[in-house]
């Protein structure tokens, strides 16, 4: 990556949202969702043009959002302990309530999906559990229930089908088996882990320690872990083409970690109170989700 300054990678567009976007998600048609946790809807936005082409009303309190390229997408809303599924055209398809209680605390609620399986897994802080609900055309039973205490990010591995569990309170992230649902290993991270991201074909996952100024890399075929020096307070962490990392954080930056050195190569300012981001790959960008000015920016990578 030949990024040394802020001056190769910057915002080319600060796009308006709804109140306090969350969550960030892309699909293979050159849409970004984002959940407005302010306004119980989700901004759909066309990225070859940086504008708002639809908004979704949702649950109470949206935070996570993940997509299927066969399905559409899913919506974990923690101010009412549900999951919206949401298919390719727009339209909210079911609501799958997740035990736990009503309405939780901001922060609670995550989701991820393994496309080839059709599983969302869904966080849920309150009730100290992981749901796994099947998304497709059949009406979404839930397939079970997985006991991870206190979980909140969760990413999965394409390759393997393994999940990957943030616990912020007890600072470590679970990994789950796809089939036996059996949590096979807890490894160590920094303080307060919060957003996490696989990159399968490096076997790496990042994980964003939001408790201190790092962001721990484990090695996914050996559950070795290593720390990287970011800017305080990291929230989430995304990955582009080439494996490198993106951090947002909360004093308003996003760092860049080079995906060979491991070091920051690049510190990028964007909104207020950076929480969720995702790279979109057809654009070349990445779409941070700016929580105190209700704002997504678009930083360009190509550095046109």
């Amino acid at each position: 990556m030949n990024t040394s300054n802020t001056e190769q990678l910057r915002v080319v567009a600060a796009i308006p949202v709804g109140p306090k976007p969350a969550g960030v998600a892309v699909d293979v048609h050159d849409h970004v969702f984002v959940t407005n946790s302010g306004a119980n809807t989700v901004s759909v936005i066309n990225s070859s043009t940086n504008t708002v082409s639809a908004t979704i009303t949702v649950g109470l309190h949206p935070e996570g959002v993940a997509t299927d390229p066969q399905f559409g997408f899913c919506v974990a809303n923690a101010g009412n302990s549900t999951v919206s599924l949401v298919d390719r055209f727009n339209a909210v398809v079911a609501t799958v309530g997740v035990e736990g209680p009503f309405n939780p605390p901001p922060g609670t609620m995550r989701v991820a999906v393994d496309h080839l399986l059709s599983r969302a897994y869904v966080t849920h802080r309150g009730s100290n559990r992981v749901a796994i609900i099947h998304i497709g055309n059949e009406p979404p039973p839930f397939h079970d229930f997985i006991d991870v205490p206190g979980p909140l990010g969760v990413a999965v591995d394409p390759a393997s089908h393994r999940v990957y569990v943030t616990q912020p309170g007890l600072n470590k992230v679970s990994v789950i088996d796809p089939g036996t649902h059996g949590v096979l290993a807890t490894i160590p991270v920094g303080q307060h882990p919060a957003g996490i991201t696989v990159d399968a074909p490096r076997r790496r996952a990042y994980v964003a320690d939001s408790g201190f100024s790092t962001v721990s890399v484990i090695d996914i075929a050996t559950g070795g872990v290593s720390d990287i020096t970011v800017a305080p307070g990291p929230n989430d962490v995304t990955v582009d083409s080439q494996g490198n990392a993106y951090v947002t954080q909360s004093g308003g930056t996003v760092s860049v970690i080079d995906a060979t050195s491991h070091t920051v190569s690049a510190t990028i300012p964007v909104g207020a109170r950076p929480q969720g981001l995702a790279f979109e790959p057809h654009s070349g960008r990445v779409y941070v989700a700016n929580s105190g000015d209700n704002t997504v920016s678009a930083i360009d990578l190509a550095g046109s």
